[in-house]
This record gives structure tokens, C-alpha cells and sequence, in this order.
């Protein structure tokens, strides 16, 4: 996670006084954050771009997560306090994947509905 809005905090152990971890988080509030990978099916790209670039997420159809590759991923990095995400797509071209946009980052309410849409994309597809 090299970014200048993350940084990296190496933390000791309570049981284990002599082992650090790193830990990343965020600059501007100090909350621990966490990385997630997401595979979809590669049709859905486009209503996911749409939706990312306006920050309308209340009426977008959540998206199938496949959980092998599915020709398209995004990396999302979420603060603990769910007030601030930071996502960028990418899609399978021929032997590798490439990015298909720069990384959005949302704070406050925009970070909490995206979030929620997430949410809602992981209970369809559990069902």
C-alpha cells in the first residue's frame, strides 16, 4: 500500500515484546485501515465506473463477486471508522491485469455509501 495517504506503523506485541508488525493507516485521522481484493464478472465494469465517477451508489445494481478471477477486480482500502475508502478497478487484457482508472477516494457520507453498496454486493452474492 504505497500511497501518501497511507503510512506504516510498526506495532509491538503485548505477549511477544520483541515482534513488530506493520500496521498501515490512515495519515490524516490515525485509523487503521484494510485492504481487500473483489473479483466481478468484466460486463459490469462499465455501470461500476459510472457509479464510482458520480458517487451515486443508492440506485446502481450491486455487482456479481465471483470468487475466482472474473476478468475484473478492485482493490478497496477501508478505514475502520468506515469514513474513508479508497478504490481502483482493473481489468484482464491479455496475460495480465492492467488498471482502468485512478484510485477514487471517498470520505464521510460518500465513503458510507459506497461501503453500503459494498455491503449489499457481498449479501447478494451470498444468497
Amino acid at each position: 500500500m504505497d500511497h501518501p495517504v497511507f503510512e506504516t506503523v510498526k506495532a509491538g506485541n503485548k505477549m511477544l515484546p520483541f515482534l513488530k508488525t506493520k500496521r498501515y493507516v490512515l495519515k490524516e485521522s490515525g485509523s487503521e485501515v484494510k485492504k481487500e481484493t473483489i473479483y466481478f464478472n468484466k460486463m459490469q465494469l462499465p455501470g461500476l465506473m459510472n457509479a464510482l465517477s458520480t458517487q451515486t451508489f443508492s440506485g446502481v445494481k450491486p455487482i456479481e463477486i465471483v470468487s475466482a478471477q472474473g476478468g475484473c477486480y478492485m482493490d478497496v482500502v477501508t478505514a475502520g471508522d468506515r469514513q474513508f475508502a479508497a478504490v481502483q478497478l482493473f481489468e484482464y487484457v491479455p496475460f495480465a491485469f492492467y488498471p482502468v482508472n485512478d484510485m477514487y477516494q471517498f470520505r464521510g457520507k460518500q465513503a458510507g455509501d459506497f461501503l453500503a453498496y459494498l455491503d449489499k454486493c457481498r449479501k447478494t452474492a451470498r444468497q
